[in-house]
């Protein structure tokens, strides 16, 4: 194993697999030897790029795109049961929005590097735990203010309306589709391995292992 880790994470904030995908993430890098180190990097990919400002009706939007409501009452159990096996829980039912994720990558993408995981798990739970509209930019304000962005909430607010961050936003965007992503999460380990999809701790240790 190379003392030097770098894990480029692909993801939107409206993924659930994502969610999971870098809880397992970090439970794989708890487990690393003493003296390796490991730097994340997050990149944004939204799955809904098209989605209205305001967003969208979760539900129709998700029947929709699965084919009914038999399937969607699956895929929701399959969140809160997959979900649970990392600790995590999933409250779909006062889900109520499909956001467009623009603001809170922009939000990820504008904060402090040491901040930013925790602000994505902020978000995470605001979204999937609290039913919060993550494309409400004064929610976003708050989320970060409680993830320790210092910046004064109107300033940080402002800078999010005029469109700070964008610019990384779309360089993930255009890295992905490089890279062929069509699908988060996507996780590439010393931009060499590329991982798609949900993988366990073990699956992370190995590749670590072997790299």
């Amino acid at each position: 194993m190379k003392k030097n880790l770098t894990i480029d994470v692909y993801m939107d904030t409206i993924c659930p697999w994502c969610r999971m995908g870098t809880t397992s993430l970090r439970q794989a890098l708890k487990q690393l030897p003493d003296g390796t180190k490991a730097t994340v990097r997050w990149h944004a990919y939204q799955l809904n790029p098209g989605i209205r400002l305001e967003g969208e009706d979760y539900r129709q939007v998700m029947i929709a795109r699965l084919g009914g409501q038999t399937q969607f009452e699956a895929r929701m159990k399959q969140y809160n049961d997959t979900g649970a096996q990392f600790g995590l829980a999933f409250n779909m039912d006062i889900v109520r929005y499909t956001p467009n994720t623009t603001l809170s990558h922009q939000l990820i993408a504008i904060a402090p590097e040491e901040l930013q995981e925790q602000l994505i798990d902020n978000i995470y739970t605001a979204y999937f735990e609290k039913g919060i509209n993550i494309g409400d930019v004064d929610e976003l304000v708050e989320i970060a203010r409680a993830s320790g962005v210092k910046e004064d909430a109107v300033g940080l607010k402002l800078r999010l309306i005029k469109g700070d961050g964008l610019e990384k936003v779309e360089d993930g965007q255009r890295s992905a589709q490089n890279l062929g992503i069509r699908g988060v999460p996507f996780f590439v380990i010393n931009e060499e391995i590329s991982l798609s999809g949900l993988r366990s701790p073990n699956e992370f240790n190995n590749v670590f292992e072997a790299n």
